[in-house]
């Protein structure tokens, strides 16, 4: 369902939003309309008659009809299908950032700058307790814990950093790929863009 208010169109349930103080008509009688929740640059939505999109369809042709001023025949510009795929690209690595972004949110940028010296140092002292571990070594003194226990801590959470990032990059990449295999402007825009997280939620 749609609500159009202060020429803004809104998801009733969900956080979709469209400007709608101009709606671009084209000549089979669907819908342009500039998309405002996500980045598009000039790119323009597609409403057309039927489907998933039959709703909001009918809330512009009820809008248009009470305003008729806010109807444009379609500009000169189209969106290509090769632009609105560049914008659901876009989409797609932005979620994929966030969600590998709230992995690291509680650690400072310099001490993420150290989680590749730390897992090599834990993973070579496993295979050899006799390994060089500076850093490690430093770490386990200031947190007075042993460098055993720090080893055990830091291959654990490296191991569960590379579960769980391998899980959104797939994601990602599988999202990609359904892209590449559009040939249509209804088909990317048929595409959701969600992350899951592992263990549920979404980022």
């Amino acid at each position: 369902m749609y609500q159009i208010m202060d020429s803004i169109m809104k998801e009733t349930e969900g956080s979709g939003r469209w400007d709608g103080s101009t709606v671009f008509i084209r000549p089979d009688g669907s819908y342009l309309i500039r998309r405002l929740d996500i980045v598009c640059g000039d790119a323009l939505y597609h409403v057309p008659n039927e489907g998933k999109w039959k709703g909001m369809f009918d809330a512009l042709t009820d809008y248009v009809s009470e305003h008729p001023e806010t109807l444009r025949d379609i500009p000169v510009h189209t969106p290509t299908l090769e632009e609105v795929k560049t914008a659901k690209l876009s989409e797609i690595n932005a979620a994929a950032d966030r969600a590998i972004g709230t992995l690291t949110v509680t650690y400072p940028d310099r001490e993420i700058s150290t989680f590749d010296k730390q897992e090599s140092e834990a993973r070579a002292y496993a295979a050899d307790p006799t390994a060089s571990t500076p850093l490690l070594s430093a770490l386990a003194e200031a947190r007075g814990i042993s460098l055993p226990d720090l080893v055990e801590r830091v291959l654990a959470k490296a191991d569960a950093f590379a579960v769980a990032s391998g899980s959104i990059i797939g994601q990602r990449q599988a999202l990609e790929d359904r892209l590449d295999a559009c040939t249509t402007l209804e088909e990317v825009q048929g595409i959701t863009v969600n992350i899951s997280m592992p263990g549920g939620g979404e980022a």
